[in-house]
Formats: structure tokens, sequence, C-alpha cells
């Protein structure tokens, strides 16, 4: 009986402590699917750009994802919203890709390389030739900061890049890049999202652990 008792107490204050640590959810908006995106984001030339993802909660999980928002002419926003756990499954596989842009045409709801968006629109960049004779994009002067903003690094999309995506995504996949290059197993995705990937590799919280030093701390 006081096992059951004890185990009773260490599980109200275990969750009593997720809770305590998970973030508000007060303002925070809920995304069911990517369809939502269409009530949250309001600019044109838009993109998202999944930054996070976790869940916080025990035996109810509440998923949350963050976002970088481009917006127009160089503005940069951060949004977490909270989500389906259907929706934050599919796309684990998915930090560092663009889960939504708008432009004047339209929506585009598949995952993609960030700056897809931009990619052949003569407003924002042209495309180039260099010596070797390879065709990549550029983006204008008043746009420069754009390849730190999308998380390229040093990377700059040519021609071939851009035909392959565009063939994908005329099959409604998603692309990742020739080599993989993006996505939360891409090269180029973890080398300028490192935030995310430092914390999937720090050491899992034992709760057994956690809920002894709390009693030790507070009882």
């Amino acid at each position: 009986m006081y096992k059951i008792f004890l185990y009773t107490i260490l599980m109200i204050t275990y969750l009593g402590l997720s809770k305590a640590l998970s973030p508000s959810e007060h303002g925070v908006q809920y995304l069911q699917n990517a369809r939502a995106f269409s009530k949250i984001i309001k600019g044109t030339q838009s993109t998202v750009i999944l930054i996070d993802t976790h869940a916080t909660g025990f035996l109810i999980k509440t998923y949350y994802q963050k976002y970088r928002v481009i917006s127009g002419y160089d503005n940069v926003e951060e949004l977490i919203v909270r989500t389906s756990k259907e929706f934050a499954k599919k796309n684990m596989n998915h930090i560092g890709l663009s889960l939504y842009r708008k432009s004047d045409v339209g929506e585009e709801f598949l995952p993609l390389p960030p700056g897809s968006l931009y990619l052949g629109n003569r407003e924002f960049g042209d495309w180039k030739t260099n010596k070797k004779g390879v065709t990549y994009w550029k983006f204008n002067k008043v746009f420069k900061n754009f390849p730190k903003y999308l998380g390229w690094g040093k990377f700059r999309p040519d021609m071939e890049f851009f035909q392959q995506m565009r063939s994908y995504s005329s099959l409604n996949q998603p692309y990742f890049g020739p080599k993989h290059e993006f996505g939360s197993q891409g090269k180029i995705t973890r080398e300028n999202f490192p935030q995310y990937f430092r914390e999937e590799r720090m050491k899992k919280i034992d709760m057994k652990t956690l809920l002894i030093e709390y009693f030790k701390e507070n009882f």
C-alpha cells in the first residue's frame, strides 16, 4: 500500500514538474497541419523554415515546433507553435526545410530546401555563371543576408539543383538536395542549425534520478 502511495506521489510530482518546465500555452497558436499556416503567416513572399521540434509531458505529450519566418523584404522572425502529434511526427526529418511558402501566385506546402521560393525570381536575385561554367543563384545586394537567414552557409544553389528541385516538386515529393544536404540528416542543415543538434546529442534525463534529487532537495 505504501509503495502504491509513494508511486502516486512520484507520478503527480513528475507531472507537475513537466508542466512547470513546459513552454506556456498562453498565446501559443495551434497548428493542426500545414494548411493551417495560411491563418498564421500574413506576409507575402514568405517562407517558413522548421528549426526545432520537441515534446513535453509524460503520460500526455504536447508537441511544439519552432520556425524561422522570412517575410517580404528582409523581415525575419521566429515563431513557436503547438502542433498535432501527427504533424510533429511527419516532420521529424524536415529540420532546416521550408514547410510553407506564400507568394503572389499562391501557397506551397511541400517540404523543400530553404530559399526555394526565391530561386528564379528576379525580384530577389539572378542566375550568374562562374569561370568554371557553373550557373548559380546570387541574391541582389539588398537581400545579401538571405543566405544566412536561410541556413545556407557557404552553399549556393546551381541550375542543376534548381531543376532537380522543380522535378521533385512536380511529383509532389519532398526534396532534400542532390546529396541529401538538407533536412535532419543533411550536412548543410547540421552546420547551420547547430543548436537543435547539440540538444539532440545531450544525455537524456533519467527521470528516476531527477525525482530522487528533487525529493532530496525538497523533503
